[in-house]
């Protein structure tokens, strides 16, 4: 297991200083303008792109690798799934850090529940992706994974769109009416975060037995 995740670590080295480059200019950024949610957006971004960087290196060589060493295909598969908890990692020490830098020089105090909130939406959403985009790559390649990602960040805009003419329709109006009384705004953001994250974390076991089964069944 160790050599695999240094193989992924190794495919890594030639993106490390633009990733480095980027991340340092984010936090000036966003420290700068006292906006540690832009630190933190920007920060799932690349933590996406470093889950991509590492299959072009695999598909260039075909997995012949596989051929050589002596590792089974679930635990190359359990490498690559290493790598996206390290990418949540990132998210997550990113955002503590622009936090950090943000109250000790922006003299920025933001609202701790709610930094809390975000943080949890952003890992969810980073898990959520990756569930389904590494997936996508064993079975048809990186680059039409790609599209795929594309075609997910297009979709919240369409359900937002869509969400305008549901709000009109008499029976969903009930129903948000009556979760408005039961709950205040901060209790719906809270547990509708909660849900989301703990429903990333559910999609992100599937999604690795699914990854497993489809690279078992991949010919090289």
């Amino acid at each position: 297991m160790k050599g695999l995740i240094l193989k992924e670590l190794y495919g890594l080295k030639v993106y490390m200083r633009q990733y480095v480059i980027l991340l340092g200019f984010f936090m000036i950024f966003g420290v700068s303008m006292g906006n540690t949610s832009y630190i933190m957006w920007m920060s799932l971004v690349m933590a996406l792109n470093i889950g991509f960087a590492t299959f072009p290196v695999d598909e260039a060589g075909g997995y012949t690798y596989m051929l050589a060493c002596p590792v089974g295909r679930r635990m190359c598969v359990q490498a690559k799934y290493l790598v996206g908890i390290g990418g949540a990692a990132i998210i997550l020490a990113c955002s503590v850090i622009g936090e950090i830098l943000n109250r000790l020089f922006s003299m920025g105090m933001s609202d701790m529940g709610l930094w809390l909130v975000e943080v949890g939406l952003i890992l969810g959403i980073y898990l959520f992706f990756s569930s389904i985009l590494i997936p996508v790559s064993y079975k048809y390649g990186v680059e039409k994974a790609r599209i795929v990602m594309m075609g997910m960040i297009a979709v919240p805009i369409v359900i937002g769109f869509l969400s305008v003419r549901l709000i009109e329709v008499e029976a969903v109006t009930k129903i948000l009416d009556r979760i408005a009384r039961a709950f205040t705004g901060d209790q719906l953001i809270s547990y509708g975060t909660f849900f989301f994250f703990v429903v990333s974390l559910l999609f992100m076991g599937g999604s690795y037995l699914l990854s497993v089964k489809i690279f078992e069944r991949k010919e090289f």
